[in-house]
């Protein structure tokens, strides 16, 4: 045997394969392979060991059988784990009484069953046992936002008789016709929310994606019925959904679903054509809200071995192995920190938002207002952060280095007394590490951006996480060693963290700069003007124009540059055409006006709104493509002088 596999054993009786009638036979062969991958699961999530198979009966069993096992066997472990661990981390050693199944522990955790759910356009899918752990965890159990969540009270409310109602089934919409006839269960409650009918399944698929209505009384094809219902059946449908529904497992912060806010039920009643209302007719409504956290029709199913024996994983445990994924960073001990509490982060956020925009656009004036409005207005420790910071940006902006040097000193005073200290020490070191850039202190520069980077990867997903990131792509060359990320790297992380935001203004305002970090670094320079290489290859330029059109894309859709991302945007352009002109020479003076030309356009919008940083890139910029158009026009000049002296020449020796 694999003196590699762990010594653990447990075994199985195969006896019920061979003495029970065939009548009978197949719930216990059915039953006993559930065993045997449950006890194959247990030692793969465990440390590995052995599955034995014996016979303790007199009959033998046939090679046929064993062969016919193994092969059912692989076909389950293959739908749950996947081939690659099948082959890999499985081994069986079989003869006429016994059969071992030698197993080594495998590579991730493994879920015999997720009971997970999502919608597809007509139906709902159960998230399968091969679908990577990490990607469940990150599109369900790690949702930090629902773009287009369905809204309470948004349902339809008329319905005719026979007639096709003016929708149709899709990701959140889902109809049920639930027959009148006699059944095993008779009464509509029952049937309405049985296993048959898939109710608590719909119920995880609507939470798991952007919520959703069931509207039981419509046939597929969409022709309203109606449930017919006596007055005295209501109560009891809404008594029997409400336990079906609490009877799933919610995420923790929820515990316990609440009418009105993460679910409601609703009667609406049927009509006939002639608009009169059809006695105890109604089209049931049930609305479910989209929920972060993921929301499972029962426990998901996960075993291990304890102490030599067979457990399945609790609920909490198996939680917390899957939320430590991924974490490679941080010791998996440490949870991801939040705000202390939700209230600050919505003001936080707002104050952000606000300021942001006046400094974005140039707008001092409107700064320096709304930045006193908030301080007399918030109080607390956070609030005066928030609004410092930002004071300090805008001092940045507008080449203003020593007041926004002594803000800072202002800013680290107060810091100690903050609820959110970790928060607020990452927005003080992507600080710290600017003012030491403008003072080429470029050493320090790297010490505070890796230190900044350090703490926000202990922080949870969000405008945070991605403004630090931001911030270290746009300094990568000014500060980063060499074996840190590249801008590329760090911007494309940006882009990972936003999403974990819903769309907004601010959200938008992160993406544009973090494409246009993306372009300039395939361009070959940093976000100052600096050239970084001195060539770029046809390829790089196409990467780079890519990131362009992205952002354009984000501002045909709505979300409109600031004057700041246009100023950068005009930079990044005239940068864009340098280079080609560099890449095709044929080409070389057309391209090197319209470099020239954004470079003027950026030029005056940095003057324009006092962009102090900006008007220096572009003034050398400027100067950089005037020089190159003259030696340009010169070149030609010369080129059409050593043309006419060869005409001249030839016409000289025919005369």
């Amino acid at each position: 045997m694999d003196s590699r596999v762990d010594e653990t054993v447990h075994m199985i009786s195969l006896c019920k394969f061979v003495n029970i009638s065939s009548s009978t036979n197949k719930r216990y062969k059915e039953q006993i392979l559930k065993d045997i991958i449950i006890a194959i699961c247990a030692m793969l999530n465990s440390i590995g060991g052995k599955v034995v198979l014996y016979n303790k009966c007199t009959c033998l069993l046939a090679v046929s059988a064993i062969s016919l096992l193994i092969r059912i066997l692989e076909q389950s472990l293959i739908s749950i784990i996947g081939s690659n661990q099948t082959i890999s981390k499985i081994n069986f050693k079989e003869d006429k009484e016994s059969m071992v199944i030698l197993v080594k522990k495998a590579d991730c955790l493994i879920i015999t069953n997720y009971n997970l759910y999502l919608p597809s356009q007509s139906q709902v899918v159960q998230i399968s046992p091969w679908e990577p752990l990490e990607k469940v965890k990150d599109d369900i159990i790690n949702r930090r936002f629902v773009p287009e969540p369905v809204q309470l009270d948004s349902h339809c409310r008329i319905f005719l008789k026979g007639k096709n109602c003016d929708f149709h089934e899709n990701k959140m919409v889902m109809f049920k016709n639930l027959k009148a006839d006699q059944s095993k269960r008779t009464r509509l409650a029952d049937r309405m929310t049985g296993k048959g009918n898939k109710f608590s399944c719909y119920v995880s698929a609507f939470a798991n994606y952007n919520g959703g209505h069931m509207y039981f009384g419509i046939r597929d094809d969409g022709v309203v019925e109606g449930e017919v219902i006596p007055n005295e059946d209501i109560s009891e449908i809404i008594k029997k959904v409400e336990k079906a529904i609490k009877k799933m497992k919610w995420p923790e912060q929820i515990d316990q679903p609440k009418r009105g806010e993460h679910w409601e039920i609703c009667f609406e009643p049927v009509v006939d054509e002639n608009s009169n209302v059809i006695p105890s007719t109604f089209v049931i409504v049930i609305y479910i809200a989209a929920c972060l956290g993921g929301v499972f029709t029962e426990e998901p199913e996960c075993y291990e071995m304890v102490e030599g024996k067979i457990e399945k994983m609790s609920f909490v445990t198996w939680k917390k192995r899957v939320l430590q994924l991924g974490d490679v960073d941080i010791p998996a001990a440490v949870q991801r920190i939040e705000w202390s509490s939700s209230a600050t982060e919505r003001r936080c956020t707002k104050v952000r938002e606000v300021l942001m925009t006046a400094i974005n656009n140039g707008k001092w004036e409107m700064f320096s207002k709304y930045a006193k409005l908030f301080e007399d207005k918030y109080p607390e420790v956070e609030m005066k952060l928030m609004v410092l910071s930002r004071r300090v940006i805008a001092n940045y902006r507008q080449g203003r280095l020593s007041k926004a040097r002594h803000l800072l000193v202002d800013y680290d005073k107060l810091l100690p007394k903050a609820n959110d200290i970790l928060i607020f020490e990452v927005i003080y070191l992507c600080l710290k590490a600017a003012l030491k850039r403008a003072k080429r202190e470029f050493e320090a520069v790297s010490e505070f951006l890796e230190s900044a980077l350090l703490k926000a990867d202990q922080l949870t997903p969000g405008i945070i996480t991605a403004l630090t990131f931001s911030f270290a792509a746009m300094n990568q060359n000014s500060g980063l060693n060499e074996d840190g990320p590249s801008s590329a790297e760090l911007s494309r992380k940006v882009l990972e963290h936003l999403k974990y935001l819903p769309r907004s203004q601010v959200q938008v305002e992160m993406e544009h700069k973090a494409y246009i970090i993306l372009a300039t670094f395939h361009l070959g320079y940093d976000m100052s003007g600096k050239i970084i290489e001195k060539h770029v290859n046809q390829l790089r330029l196409e990467t780079a124009t890519s990131s362009l059109m992205a952002l354009n894309k984000s501002v045909c859709s709505g979300y409109s540059l600031s004057r700041y991302r246009e100023v950068q945007f005009n930079m990044v352009q005239s940068t864009l055409y340098y280079r080609y002109a560099q890449v095709n020479p044929e080409k070389n003076e057309i391209f090197l006006e319209e470099a020239f030309q954004f470079s003027r356009k950026a030029q005056h919008l940095a003057r324009a709104s006092n962009f102090d940083e900006m008007v220096t890139w572009a003034n050398v910029s400027v100067a950089l493509y005037t020089e190159k158009l003259v030696l340009a026009s010169l070149a030609k000049m010369d080129w059409v002088k050593k043309i006419y002296m060869y005409r001249l020449s030839k016409n000289s020796l025919i005369f």
